[in-house]
């Protein structure tokens, strides 16, 4: 292997990207090239890279979804290079970003028509669906095809842009190449008469979650579907209902070394100037992972009204 590409791939390392399968020819034609890296889901490209051998051996990489982007020269640094050959790179960096964005567009909207009609052509959900069931929850705002949920997941403006399938064993699983950032599903902003509900809003992390805190409190609800989207869902509603009284209710990840579900709720709430609502009591030391899902109603309204600045 050229030492050159051994130390750019080195330095890739360095950053926390790492190819799945080799890209050592691919980079040696100077050519952008799209991978899969360790970490990423089977089949998704998020590493990119460029290097370029002629003259100083410069190149860039990066990490679409850990927002990671880099440059390497040999020698260490942008320091070796001249004007003119950074100018190029920023250049080809741009183009390469404008065209990742291109395609992620088309495939998002591709993706979109398709959750649309796999919605449209939905049925009713069973209340015998065995996750309903298990999560002592009713089909609200939900429809089903197969034995599999779906539960609708949109922006701002309502539009649908991808659907969560829930297996009657609780696998659950996003629409193939859909969008995730900034969408959520909702329930409860208005009332029986059509009129917009009163009083708190609140954000989870789950559609269980969610669900589960509107049986028990009524309160509106909205479920990021992920723990890293909370803050994003936060923020676009915050600014959608600047009216209202929001709280975030964690997920409680005290079985892994991050506690990811406190943690991204705690920014999330702290971001909109929002209340935490946590599933366990303040006194509480010891406890096991939980959210809100695993609670009774009289223990979910008790945790909510126990709301507090994070």
């Amino acid at each position: 292997m050229n030492e050159h590409v051994s130390a750019f791939l080195d330095c890739m390392a360095a950053a926390g990207i790492a190819p799945v399968e080799p890209i050592t020819g691919a980079l040696a034609t100077g050519e952008p090239v799209r991978f899969q890296a360790k970490g990423d889901r089977k089949g998704r490209k998020n590493g990119w890279a460029m290097l370029h051998l002629d003259g100083i051996p410069a190149g860039a990489f990066g990490h679409w979804r850990m927002g990671i982007r880099s440059t390497w020269s040999a020698g260490g640094g942008e320091g070796g290079l001249s004007r003119e050959d950074r100018r190029k790179l920023a250049a080809k960096i741009r183009g390469e970003n404008a065209k990742r964005q291109r395609q992620l567009a088309e495939q998002h909207r591709e993706a979109a028509a398709q959750a649309v009609a796999a919605w449209n052509a939905a049925g009713r959900a069973d209340p015998a669906h065995p996750y309903l069931v298990c999560k002592r929850l009713q089909p609200i705002g939900i429809r089903q095809h197969g034995c599999e949920l779906l539960v609708p997941m949109l922006d701002r403006g309502w539009r649908l842009w991808n659907l969560q399938r829930i297996r009657p064993d609780g696998f659950k699983l996003f629409w193939k190449g859909a969008r995730t950032k900034g969408l959520f599903w909702h329930h409860g902003l208005v009332d029986s008469t059509g009129q917009p509900s009163t009083g708190p809003f609140v954000i989870a992390e789950g559609f269980a979650t969610a669900a589960a805190i509107h049986r028990a409190t009524g309160h509106a609800v909205a479920a990021a579907m992920s723990a890293r989207n909370l803050a994003t869902v936060a923020g676009s509603l915050h600014k959608a209902y600047l009216g209202r009284h929001f709280i975030v209710a964690a997920d409680d990840d005290c079985h892994l070394s991050e506690n990811i579900g406190l943690e991204a709720a705690g920014k999330a709430a702290e971001s909109i100037g929002g209340l935490l609502a946590v599933p366990y009591p303040p006194s509480v030391q010891t406890r096991s992972a939980s959210d809100f899902a695993d609670l009774s109603d009289n223990e979910v309204r008790e945790r909510i009204g126990e709301a507090r600045h994070a």
